[in-house]
């Protein structure tokens, strides 16, 4: 069998030409890295070497080795430095999950200003509900989720990360619109368009009508935030969303805020992965990120703060 120690010294010999460089290059002796390359010859049962005046030169069995050999210590090489990065919060992969409103509202802030900080890290974000990013976590998709509270199997980890307020919406010309209020025993009959069921914003609103025994009259459900606003704005329906969501419709009068007698209501954002995995270095930079800058006064106001950092870095 080869091994890495008999092609390293083959490897410095041809490249220094001379066995005395290369044993300064490999610092170990001379005698030593004859022996190397003479045990590599019998193995081979080939001449690997011609001796021309002081110089070593490869036969032609021998320049075909010496390719292979580049080949195998750049790859040596490549490993080192991955094993190295891997080590290093300065580089590296993260991958997130997140759900569909996080990604497109909450996300582009929170990577921007991460990534500020920790300019050679490179994100990949997955998206779906929050069920969905479960399930990603458990197949080792990604290492971090962040996701709307839903039930997490044993093996998951979750910290708690920030509540998000769910407000009811209708477009500003519809009956409620135009009284901007109600209980939740008046929605019953009114058209609701609902994020798909996996959702937890959907999940949370629907517990609060099951906990008073109402039934909502559902027409729709679909994983598209905007379809859903563009829908209630023509006052196809109502919906309860996330207020981060909606917040530069309702200030430019596309879509009006309900205020609903039994609220308000909220739902809890939490951060997860696998029990007893040892996050990577930008994983765990992550998480801390996050976890250091905290959102427990909302994600509307997270975003604020976030956005002053970024504009003190910029």
């Amino acid at each position: 069998m080869i091994n890495l120690n008999q092609l390293r010294a083959f490897y410095s010999v041809a490249k220094s030409r001379t066995f005395s460089e290369a044993a300064k290059k490999l610092s170990v002796t001379q005698p030593a890295v004859l022996i190397q390359v003479r045990s590599l010859e019998r193995y081979l049962g080939l001449q690997l070497f011609d001796k021309l005046g002081k110089d070593m030169v490869l036969t032609e069995t021998g320049k075909l080795l010496y390719g292979y050999a580049e080949k195998i210590f750049n790859l040596v090489d490549e490993a080192k430095k991955a094993i190295k990065e891997a080590g290093d919060v300065k580089s590296g992969d993260l991958r997130v999950g997140t759900t569909n409103i996080l990604s497109e509202y909450f996300m582009p802030t929170v990577v921007t200003v991460f990534h500020d900080h920790h300019p050679k890290v490179q994100v990949y974000l997955d998206e779906g509900n929050s069920r969905e990013l479960v399930e990603g976590i458990l197949a080792r998709n990604y290492e971090l989720a962040i996701v709307g509270t839903v039930a997490y199997p044993d093996t998951m980890e979750h910290v708690p990360f920030g509540r998000e307020e769910l407000v009811l919406v209708a477009s500003p010309v519809s009956k409620l619109g135009l009284v901007r209020k109600c209980s939740l025993s008046n929605l019953e009959g009114v058209p609701m368009i609902w994020r798909n069921m996996g959702s937890a914003t959907a999940q949370a609103a629907l517990n609060e009508f099951e906990k008073r025994n109402l039934t909502p009259f559902t027409i729709m459900q679909t994983k598209n935030t905007e379809f859903i606003k563009n829908l209630v704005a023509r006052d196809r329906g109502v919906s309860f969303l996330g207020k981060t969501c909606v917040l530069e419709e309702i200030d430019r009068g596309e879509l009006a805020v309900i205020e609903v007698e039994e609220g308000p209501f909220f739902f809890d954002i939490d951060i997860i992965y696998l029990k007893g995995k040892t996050l990577s270095p930008a994983a765990s930079a992550f998480l801390n990120f996050l976890l250091k800058s905290g959102s427990a006064e909302g994600l509307d106001r997270f975003l604020t703060k976030m956005n002053k950092k970024r504009l003190a870095v910029v």
